[in-house]
């Protein structure tokens, strides 16, 4: 029986060991922590799993969060300047939260539970070369332990020379929950961005926040400032900055009550978002791929990271699986040909987080004000936020805007107001970020 190594037990590593599991393929899968630990560590993100996503679990038999309890309908948008505005709308397919201190783990032991291995164990280069002589291919979705060294950055698609954003995110109480379900974004022209989600935890449902700060901004300070340095005087700078920045979320804040919800219900860091060649040759002839953030890092600005990652890795399973069905070997043609495929599955992903780490275009503002006066073009722009394909392609050019705002906006429609200057965003330091070419 063919055997296919996986190092790393993220969405993409798990995700691809339970479709190749479910084809017949045997799989190990090498983790870093024991899924136990992994349930009482620190908040390792606050990663959105959207309808294509959902699908894909549903096919895999790992949808085991959801219901009225838990899928999120409901998106508001606000851009929160001098003439601030807003758009709310609502999804044809829910969105949901749900903290990977429980999804990874419970993943792993459906792994187990359907004939995979799971070894505990950390991998570094010399570790993956002896791994690859024990399985016929080995597949690396982690970049830990300087695995990432082993696949060379594609400068052309990798336009961040430097971290574009400085993160803060924290599960929260003292936050009175939207009824319906939903999420706020605030885009906050010269600082960045603030989002507020609902997390299914341990605790149930609750509250959490996504800070994406432009660097030396006054919302950065809530990436560099430590929580736990003085855990009163943090949480009263974030309420400070929801008061100011996002003040939707404010408004339900409860001051008595607000905080963090736990001492390791939060994070902060930064990382420069980066595309990696899919393949490496080792030194004893055999090759080895690379998927999930290991292949392509997003900044999680688009909600997107979690996404890319599951579609990626059902296009490599995908290639494994015919790779094996034709008896052909996994040789460099095969590295190739399957980058071509888990590169088409993450591109979109990719072009629409870079495009939302630039200032917007005019076209691109004009479709937010429509959808602050149109609930059509509302319920239609945020149900194409969602999927990186369908935004690419309404937002991509004054044409495609014009487009969609023909086809979702009924006619004849009033008059937008003027645009504020301000609202041309947040300039982007150029020591920051290269270029990023059109994306057509």
């Amino acid at each position: 029986m063919a055997s296919i190594g996986i190092v790393g037990a993220g969405t993409a590593g798990l995700h691809l060991g339970l479709k190749l599991l479910s084809h017949g393929i045997s799989v190990t899968l090498y983790a870093e922590q024991d899924p136990a630990k992994l349930r009482l560590g620190r908040l390792p993100n606050t990663v959105a799993h959207h309808a294509p996503t959902r699908a894909r679990e549903r096919e895999l038999d790992v949808a085991h969060w959801g219901g009225p309890q838990a899928d999120m309908y409901q998106v508001d948008i606000h851009v929160n300047g001098p003439q601030s505005f807003g758009l709310s709308g609502r999804l044809e397919s829910p969105t949901i939260f749900v903290d990977y201190r429980l999804y990874q783990p419970k993943l792993a032991e459906d792994l187990v539970a359907r004939g995979g291995v799971l070894e505990v164990r950390s991998v570094d280069a010399a570790g993956l070369e002896a791994l690859s002589t024990q399985h016929d291919l080995v597949v690396v979705a982690t970049g830990r332990n300087g695995l990432t060294a082993l696949f060379p950055r594609i400068p052309e698609l990798s336009p961040h020379t430097k971290p574009p954003r400085l993160l803060f995110a924290a599960l929260l109480k003292g936050v009175q929950m939207q009824d319906p379900i939903g999420m706020h974004a605030n885009l906050i022209p010269g600082q960045g961005e603030i989002f507020e989600s609902q997390v299914v935890s341990r605790q149930g449902r609750v509250p959490s926040i996504l800070v994406e700060a432009l660097p030396g901004s006054e919302l950065a300070v809530l990436s560099t400032q430590r929580y736990d340095a003085d855990p009163r005087a943090f949480e009263a700078l974030l309420m400070d900055r929801l008061r100011r920045f996002a003040p939707a979320t404010y408004e339900r804040v409860n001051p008595a009550e607000f905080g963090i919800l736990g001492p390791m219900d939060w994070l902060q860091g930064s990382f420069t978002p980066t595309v990696r060649r899919g393949w490496a040759p080792l030194a004893n002839g055999r090759f080895v791929m690379a998927v999930g953030d290991t292949h392509v890092t997003n900044d999680p600005v688009a909600g997107q990271g979690a996404n890319a990652a599951s579609a990626s890795a059902f296009a490599m399973a995908e290639s494994i699986i015919e790779a094996l069905a034709a008896e052909r070997p996994f040789d460099e043609g095969f590295c190739r040909a399957t980058e071509e495929k888990t590169w088409a599955a993450a591109a979109p992903a990719t072009y629409w987080t870079n495009a939302l780490l630039q200032p917007p275009p005019p076209h691109v503002v004009e479709v937010l004000v429509a959808g602050s006066q149109e609930p059509r073009v509302a319920d239609a722009f945020v149900n194409a936020f969602m999927i990186p394909e369908h935004i690419l392609g309404a937002c991509a050019s004054p044409e495609s805007a014009a487009a969609f705002l023909a086809k979702n906006r009924p006619a004849p429609a009033r008059e937008a107001p003027p645009v504020h200057e301000a609202l041309a965003w947040h300039p982007i330091p150029e020591e920051v970020v290269a270029p990023v070419a059109v994306v057509r």
